[in-house]
């Protein structure tokens, strides 16, 4: 018998099933409420045809036919792909052939006929489940009358708001808002509902982000007797979002100062190469230009340029975080005293320095000379935001940050620190000037009044002694930049004084012992070449690791020393040197490179072991570190 043929009694949708479970007979009142035509159901057992919500699961046919009878709560899937559509359903025995009827029923329909059970009826299951649901929801649900009288409170979230449920019965909307005028939002809502109109919106009530629906409240007849509200608490959501869009934001400047980093240390490498040249050569003219007071005069001229060269790509380095660095212990208090004078000529006639700096300041691992450049590009920084008369307060002080819940910056964690500010009395920054701040090449200068390179420098170096800088600011009233580094127990270690002569090698001892020279910078591999073979040694150059080892391997029993550069094509310098030295342990190695590779550093301090010159470099440094080096290598090995 067909499907269409059949007359089913009722104004209730039924379909049949057979003893196999499939769809025999399809009311075709279903395919408008399932949204499946009979083409779609027919032969189709019923876990193709819905999803069990509750219970969880559909039953055993046989278990059906046991019991006569089955109800639950069911979404219906549709045939068309659409959203499927929650619906009670009951399951009873049709005959003695197996058969049983499906019938759709609204959930107290279900309750009204079903079988004496334990299990306690639909309605008082629903509202189980609706306590239930109020209990651990994060919110409340209440309803108001056609007057907007509060007539029930209840949920959990209540006492987000310092309420208990039913409190506010008997109270009108009115009465818990205050005075609003008639387009007030939440009133605008309510009567909405009151009208038939769903609505929603958002508002905050004791600091807490309360999402509000609204839908009318009917009578049994149809009829608006009120509004029924759900308020969801979405503070921790909106916590997360905001949180998780400043880590995302924090993310993509970290990953463009990297970028820009990688970008600036390569520069400096290749600008360094360039830099040793050109100051080699001019160390070579200067001694010999004899009396001539002119050509003296333009070489000084070229020194002060290539000296102003070098300081930008230790900049650039120094923003890249590839500086090799020499951290110990200092005393930051003893660091800004002794710069004080310096701070205040920096400072100029227009702003006055204040020095504040704590006694008993704690012991921090830094590199001295580059925190001196960070303070002398700060209180630089701060001079020129200052327009006519000013102050710069330059302080340090121990910082507490151990305390749960305390403020701590990243990269670092909860601990002890030592904080050195820097504040000025200037105009301020706006939020676009904050937001690109630390970027290099970025300044709110006039053009050819700076580089854009000063606090691209701060930044780099701080994150490479292992600290974190701040800024707080405000237009009109000035900025503040905090440096944290962290607390270390040892005692602060003595300053050494050094100092760079600009003179030839004349009067540095040279030799005739044997060195091999890799560059692969034509230039620098002939300025070494020569400021070495005009000491005396015996100089093997090589433009290339691979050319080194065959060279080596012609000249390894008298090779006593390899200066090598680190960065270079197919093998760097430190595994040239690992393949040397496995062959003649007794050769001693020095690093040279325009660049603080971690190849032979970790965050920029070189392991221990190692000797390194970085590039630029003068003859006269490169000769008197070979000389060093070959003495310790004769005392080791006579």
């Amino acid at each position: 018998m067909s499907p269409d043929s059949v007359t089913l009694a009722g104004d209730i949708p039924v379909a049949h099933l057979d003893a196999a479970g499939r769809v025999a007979v399809w009311d075709p009142a279903l395919e408008a409420l399932w949204s499946r035509p009979a083409d779609q159901a027919l032969g189709r057992t019923l876990n193709e045809l819905i999803v069990a919500l509750e219970p969880a699961e559909l039953p055993a046919l046989e278990g059906v036919r046991r019991a006569g009878v089955w109800s639950g709560i069911v979404a219906l899937l549709p045939s068309s792909g659409g959203a499927p559509r929650p619906s009670g359903i009951r399951l009873s025995r049709l005959d003695d052939s197996g058969g049983l009827e499906l019938r759709l029923a609204p959930l107290s329909a279900l309750a009204a006929d079903a079988p004496t059970t334990d299990v306690a009826p639909e309605p008082v299951r629903d509202g189980q489940r609706l306590a239930a649901m109020l209990e651990f929801m994060p919110g409340f649900c209440y309803t108001v009358s056609r007057d907007l009288v509060f007539t029930s409170s209840s949920g959990k979230g209540l006492a987000a708001l310092d309420l208990i449920p039913g409190q506010v019965v008997g109270l009108t909307l009115r009465e818990l808002w205050g005075p609003h005028d008639e387009t007030y939002q939440p009133l605008v809502c309510h009567l909405k509902a009151l009208a038939g109109i769903p609505a929603t919106y958002k508002d905050v009530c004791q600091g807490r982000s309360l999402e509000y629906l609204l839908r009318p409240l009917r009578d049994g007849s149809g009829e608006i007797i009120g509004a029924v509200g759900v308020a969801v608490d979405v503070t921790d959501i909106e916590n997360a979002r905001q949180e998780q869009a400043k880590l995302a934001a924090q993310l993509r400047q970290s990953q463009k100062m990297e970028a820009l980093g990688r970008l600036a240390g390569g520069v400096a490498h290749d600008f360094n190469n360039l830099l040793t040249c050109i100051i080699g050569n001019l160390s070579v003219l200067e001694s010999r230009l004899g009396q001539d007071a002119e050509a003296e005069a333009a070489v000084r001229d070229a020194n002060a340029a290539v000296d102003s060269a070098t300081s930008l790509t230790k900049q650039l380095l120094a923003f890249s975080r590839k500086q090799i660095i020499s951290p110990r212990p200092i005393d930051l208090t003893a660091l800004v005293q002794r710069l004080g004078k310096l701070l205040e000529r920096l400072a100029g006639d227009r702003a006055r320095v204040v020095v504040q700096c704590q006694t008993d300041l704690w012991t921090v691992n830094a590199d001295s000379g580059q925190i001196e450049q960070i303070l002398v590009n700060l209180v630089v920084n701060a001079r020129d935001a200052i327009e006519g008369d000013g102050q710069i307060l330059v302080e340090t002080r121990n910082v507490d940050l151990s305390e749960p819940g305390a403020q701590v910056p990243e990269p670092l964690h909860p601990g002890l620190f030592v904080a050195l500010s820097v504040r000025d009395t200037g105009r301020g920054l706006s939020d676009v000037e904050r937001s690109r701040l630390f970027e290099p090449f970025y300044t709110t200068k006039d053009v050819g009044e700076g580089t854009g390179l000063g606090l691209a420098t701060v930044y780099g170096a701080v994150q490479q002694n292992g600290g974190a800088i701040s800024v707080e600011t405000q237009l009109g009233k000035g900025t503040t930049f905090r440096i944290l580094l962290p607390r270390v127990e040892s005692a602060p270690v003595a300053e050494e004084v050094t100092g760079t002569s600009r003179k030839s090698t004349g009067g540095i001892r040279g030799g005739t012992e044997t060195i091999l020279l890799v560059e692969d910078e034509p230039s620098v591999l002939e300025l070494a070449l020569r400021t070495l073979q005009n000491l005396g040694y015996n100089v093997l150059p090589c433009a290339s690791p691979d050319e080194a080892l065959r060279t080596f391997s012609e000249y390894q029993d008298r090779v006593q020393l390899l200066v090598t550069d680190l960065v270079m094509p197919r093998m760097n310098g430190k595994e040239l040197a690992g393949r040397i030295t496995a062959r003649q342990p007794s050769v001693s190695v020095l690093f040279t490179s325009g660049y603080g590779e971690n190849i032979i550093a970790k965050q920029g301090i070189i392991d221990d072991g190692i000797h390194f010159l970085g590039k630029p470099y003068r003859p006269q440094e490169l000769a008197r570190r070979v000389r060093s080096l070959l003495d310790a290598r004769l005392a080791l090995h006579p």
